[in-house]
C-alpha cells in the first residue's frame, strides 16, 4: 500500500516515481534513490523497484491510511522487485525481500480524497523476511539495561534460544546475565510468538524467572514491562500489503529467524 499523497493520478512513470520516492521518504530516513521504474507503455510498467537498503523507520512514521469506497484498476507491473536489506524498524533491523509478477496495482481514496495505490492482485509472489539472532539478542539486552539500570542492576549479556512449535509458532528464551554491586545471576524471560496469515505476531505468555535477591530484584521491575506486551500484535511489515491474501506462510528458527510467504493466484 503506497500513499501518493496526491488528488491527481501522476500522468507519467517519471511522476509516479517522484510521488513514490516522496511517500517512502515519509517514512523512512537513509533510503537513497528509493524507487526505480522501467516504462512499457505506462501505465504498464515492465518493472517497480524499490529499495530500502540500510533506510531506518522513522519513529514519527504516519500510520498507514485506510482507503474508503471502492477502487479502481490503475497500474500493471510486469514484475515488483522490494529490498529493504539491513532495514531498521525501532531498536531491531532485518533483511526484507519480495519479489511478484504479473502484478495490478488499483488506486484507492483516503477520508481527504488523496490517492492510495493498493496491491490487489499478482500471478505470483514471495516474501522473506529473515532477522539474525545476534541482532534481537542486542535489542533485548538494550531494553533490559535500561530497565535494570534504573534500579542500579547491570545486565552484562544476552543470549537467545528460539524452538518451533510448529509451522508460524516459536518458543524463545532469553538469559540475562545481571549484576548488583559483586553479586550475579541469571535471569530468563520467556515468550510464544505465533504469526498468523498475515504476518502479524502476537506475543503470549511472557514470563520473568531469576535466581535469589538479585533475580527476583531484575524480574520485580522487568515483569510490568513484559505484562504490557503480553497478547500484543503488531505487523512484521512496516508497508501494508494491501489486498492480497498470503499462503504457506512458515516461520523457522535456525541461524536465523526467518519468515517466508507466498501470496498470488
Amino acid at each position: 500500500m503506497f500513499p501518493l499523497h496526491t488528488k491527481t493520478f501522476p500522468s507519467s512513470a517519471a511522476e509516479l516515481t517522484t510521488l513514490l520516492s516522496d511517500s517512502i521518504d515519509c517514512l523512512f530516513s537513509g533510503a537513497s534513490t528509493p524507487v526505480s521504474i522501467r516504462d512499457k507503455a505506462y501505465p504498464d510498467l515492465a518493472e517497480l523497484r524499490i529499495s530500502l537498503d540500510g533506510a531506518q523507520l522513522r519513529p514519527d512514521a504516519p500510520a498507514a491510511p485506510h482507503p474508503q469506497g471502492t477502487n479502481l484498476a490503475a497500474i500493471r507491473v510486469e514484475e515488483l522487485v522490494l529490498s529493504a536489506i539491513g532495514v531498521s524498524i525501532g531498536p531491531g533491523s532485518g533483511d526484507v525481500r519480495l519479489t511478484a509478477r504479473d502484478v495490478q496495482l488499483n488506486q484507492a481514496r483516503t477520508k481527504d480524497d488523496e490517492i492510495v495505490l493498493v496491491l490487489r492482485s499478482a500471478r505470483e509472489g514471495h516474501i522473506e523476511i529473515t532477522a539474525e539472532k545476534e541482532t534481537l539478542e542486542s535489542v533485548v539486552a538494550t531494553l533490559a539495561k535500561k530497565e535494570a539500570g534504573k534500579q542500579g542492576v547491570t545486565i552484562e549479556s544476552a543470549r537467545l534460544t528460539v524452538r518451533e512449535r510448529g509451522p508460524r509458532s516459536v518458543t524463545a528464551e532469553v538469559q540475562l546475565q545481571a549484576r548488583k554491586l559483586f553479586f550475579s545471576t541469571v535471569v530468563r524471560i520467556v515468550a510464544d510468538l505465533d504469526l498468523d496469515e498475515q504476518l502479524n505476531a502476537t506475543l503470549s505468555g511472557l514470563a520473568c524467572k531469576g535466581d535469589g535477591t538479585i533475580g527476583a530484584l531484575a524480574c520485580g521491575f522487568l515483569d510490568p514491562h513484559l505484562q504490557k506486551m503480553n497478547g500484543r500484535g503488531f505487523s512484521l511489515l512496516a508497508l501494508p500489503l494491501g489486498e492480497v491474501r498470503l499462503r504457506d506462510v512458515r516461520l523457522s528458527a535456525a541461524d536465523k529467524i526467518t519468515v517466508t510467504a507466498e501470496f498470488g493466484a
